[in-house]
């Protein structure tokens, strides 16, 4: 059974969607479980201003995603951090599995963003 916090978060998904014109964005396809996911970032003077995901996978993933780009907005991407117990804990739940799954399409969104920045200063 599905914590309360993972149903609202479920029900109410935060950020859920594509950013237009990106500034970096990864996807990750998970053939254990058939679970996509999707990030996408907005970001200014190395602050992520806005974090989008889209998913089609379990209500868990769905929930860690959300919960993934909440936490993630208004931090720096350099030296980004997510620990997988605070995504549990913020789901008030102990089940959530493929968290790192999640949290690595994340990375590579951020790294997609270096990449980019990388080549315009070239």
């Amino acid at each position: 059974m599905y914590s309360q916090v993972v149903l609202n978060v479920l029900n109410n998904p935060v950020n859920a969607g594509r950013i237009s014109k990106p500034d970096g964005i990864a996807d990750l396809y998970n053939e254990d479980n058939t679970a996509h996911v999707e990030f996408s970032l907005r970001v200014e003077n190395a602050v992520i201003t806005k974090c989008n995901f889209r998913a089609q996978a379990n209500p868990y993933i769905i929930a860690i995603c959300s919960t993934i780009a909440e936490m993630v907005t208004g931090k720096l991407v350099i030296g980004l951090f997510l620990d997988p117990y605070s995504i549990k804990k913020a789901l008030g739940d102990d089940q959530p599995i493929d968290i790192d799954f999640c949290i690595d399409c994340l990375k590579l969104a951020v790294d997609n963003y270096k990449e980019k920045l990388e080549k315009t200063n070239k």
